[in-house]
């Protein structure tokens, strides 16, 4: 008996040992910036995308070298009040195509009676590729990142029934369409 109460405490012990320590990544991760829960209408995965009607081929008509524009930027809306923000695009201009990436983490507050969302940024990462070379891949400086940022939301159901996030930054401009994926 004795055997299996001490096996039982740790047990417990190393449960809520690893509770703490996951706790502390987490914190590291998305920082300590103020938080609510995401509602579970807005909890999930968002994209917006883009690209250019533009098509570039090299002076042999077989070498297809790409679209002159592509952008994807997304959301990821965590239960817990933390976030992850993605970003890439590519360019082709002169035969050279430049991608661009980023995916920055932090906490978020939604006030769904202002249908608001401000992110709170801890960190941030950035990668950039020049013809299949990486030319940058770095952790941003504290100067680098944006630390608030403010969106006024409108949750839509699309015809074809997908869920959409409209997005406008501080509130002005035209709305992005960010549709929910699984």
């Amino acid at each position: 008996m004795r055997k299996f109460m001490l096996l039982t405490l740790l047990f417990i012990s190393a449960l809520m040992g690893s509770c703490e320590k996951d706790e502390i990544i987490e914190k590291d991760v998305y920082g300590n910036g103020p938080r609510t829960n995401v509602p579970g209408s807005l909890k999930g995965n968002w994209m917006y995308g883009n690209f250019s009607m533009t098509e570039y081929w090299g002076q042999n008509p077989a070498d297809y070298i790409g679209n002159a524009f592509e952008m994807a930027i997304a959301f990821t809306l965590n239960t817990n009040g933390t976030y992850d923000h993605y970003f890439t695009s590519k360019t082709v201009s002169g035969g050279v195509t430049t991608y661009h990436q980023s995916v920055t983490k932090g906490t978020i507050v939604v006030n769904e009676a202002l249908k608001t969302i401000t992110t709170y940024a801890k960190s941030a990462h950035y990668k950039q590729t020049k013809n299949g070379t990486t030319t940058e891949n770095r952790d941003l400086s504290e100067s680098e990142i944006t630390k608030t940022t403010m969106y006024t939301y409108e949750l839509r159901t699309e015809a074809n029934g997908t869920q959409a996030l409209y997005l406008k930054l501080n509130g002005t401009g035209n709305a992005l369409q960010f549709l929910k994926k699984s």
